[in-house]
């Protein structure tokens, strides 16, 4: 299992993201994962399952998605500990060992 370590402003907060598991964070209240994030679009960026680990995919936000805090074009596997900033909200993948 691997966990999304969210800074959103003020509020930090854990998420379990089981395996087989997809979430879309956004600003609208409809996202799996929503966020305050003023620079966040409605629908943001997706972590989407892939095998044993996730991916993450930016969906067309006006103001881009960055990893590691180079901007990406495509969707990406992510490794523990990746940063992903989703207009100022800020997610840090963690791979849980157990």
């Amino acid at each position: 299992m691997a966990k999304l370590l969210v800074k959103d402003g003020d509020h930090t907060y854990l998420i379990d993201l089981a395996a087989g598991e997809s979430l879309v964070m956004g600003r609208s209240h409809d996202c799996d994962i929503p966020i305050e994030a003023r620079r966040a679009s409605r629908r943001h960026v997706r972590f989407e399952a892939d095998g044993d680990g996730h991916r993450v995919a930016d969906l067309g936000s006006t103001n881009g998605t960055l990893l590691n805090g180079a901007p990406f074009a495509h969707d990406t596997r992510l490794a523990d500990r990746d940063v992903v900033d989703a207009g100022g909200c800020v997610v840090v993948y963690r791979v849980d060992p157990s």
